[in-house]
């Protein structure tokens, strides 16, 4: 398990549930997706304290869940208890390989988590989720756009459209273009959209993150 990785959000959880209760724009647009598409069972992976896993959980899915984070798990286990909701829950890391053997899945929702890797790592992640996916799954996501503006271009350029604002935590911007690139081989793009999510972190302040949110199915 990535220790750096676990650490620092062990830090950032340690404030509980950081961006609020609410579900992310891109979890709502993914139940519709889902419905559609006959989905049973869900995996979220990175689901940090469960504000999208519980939310899916509520709309009918058999949800799986994971994050790095066990301060996270933490919230999110505390949170389906009093809600009555029954969610597998893990503390665990997307890359390793023993996580989930022979376990696949209807549909997979990753909010806000790519963009945070190097293009290997990218890789890697995404051919990870292919893994998981039945044929005919359906995955949908968001990522940071390099139409966003208020943060595209911060920081040192690490590698194309990739910024590091502060060492170590490198953010990847993604135009459609590589977007349809790196699903080709294994999906069918459905939807590919752009859209604003609004967060407020506990100090009070707001950020306007334009993203896109995508929409993919396994061939």
């Amino acid at each position: 398990m990535n220790t750096v990785m676990k650490t620092y959000w062990n830090m950032r959880y340690n404030d509980g549930c950081i961006w609020g209760y609410e579900p992310c724009p891109s979890a709502v647009m993914s139940n519709d997706w889902f419905h559609k598409h006959r989905v049973v069972n869900v995996l979220v992976p990175g689901c940090g304290y469960g504000r999208n896993s519980l939310w899916l959980a509520k709309q009918g899915f058999y949800v799986t869940a994971f994050d790095v984070s066990d301060t996270a798990i933490e919230l999110a286990v505390e949170q389906s208890r009093n809600q009555s909701l029954d969610i597998e829950y893990h503390v665990a890391d997307v890359f390793d390989d023993t996580f989930l053997v022979n376990r696949y899945f209807d549909g997979i929702y990753l909010s806000n988590v790519i963009h945070l890797f190097l293009n290997e790592q990218r890789r890697s992640l995404l051919d990870r989720l292919t893994s998981l996916l039945r044929p005919n799954g359906i995955l949908t996501f968001s990522c940071i756009s390099v139409f966003d503006t208020n943060n595209y271009g911060i920081g040192s350029e690490v590698e194309s459209n990739t910024f590091e604002k502060h060492e170590g935590k490198p953010l990847h911007f993604f135009s459609e273009e590589e977007l349809r690139h790196v699903l080709s081989n294994n999906y069918e793009v459905l939807k590919c959209q752009l859209h604003t999510q609004t967060e407020t972190d506990p100090s009070g302040e707001s950020e306007e993150l334009k993203l896109w949110f995508v929409v993919a199915r396994k061939l």
